[in-house]
């Protein structure tokens, strides 16, 4: 997903997956196979439980289970369309999750170098939002230069 390039000069901060132009997600995320249909993937319930939530406490773990949804194959698969993103000066921090298996650390400390930004790690999963919440607040209010 791209900024729209009128809306730049607006936002204090974004939160994005950070393609080159012409990489997939599936360029730098490595899975199991899924379950598919024509138009979305998901991994099994078992995997999603075992490897993205498994740091989560069992009653988190729960929810998340029971609200996470296939994402759309088109989405996974377009390769990113050059923006003027990566030309442009950010204050930026990339954050990593220690236990997370994607994206990779050569993947984040790429984009961290990039962008000149701030690289942290965070020795949490996947969603740090659900296991780590305020650890992850303080990062991503951080002032960054």
């Amino acid at each position: 997903m791209a900024l729209s390039e009128s809306a730049l000069p607006r936002p204090g901060r974004a939160v994005l997956a950070d393609l080159l132009p012409g990489e997939r997600v599936a360029d730098i995320v490595s899975r199991p196979p899924a379950e598919t249909t024509e138009l979305t993937i998901v991994p099994s319930r078992a995997d999603a439980e075992a490897r993205m939530f498994a740091d989560l406490e069992p009653a988190t773990r729960a929810w998340a289970l029971a609200r996470y949804t296939p994402h759309p194959i088109a989405a996974l698969e377009a390769p990113m369309e050059p923006t003027k993103f990566w030309e442009r000066a950010w204050p930026a921090a990339v954050i990593r999750c220690r236990r997370a298996k994607n994206p990779p650390e050569s993947h984040q400390r790429r984009t961290a170098e990039r962008l000149k930004a701030v690289y942290s790690e965070l020795d949490t999963g996947h969603y740090p939002m659900l296991s780590q919440p305020e650890q992850l607040t303080r990062l991503l209010l951080a002032p960054v230069s």
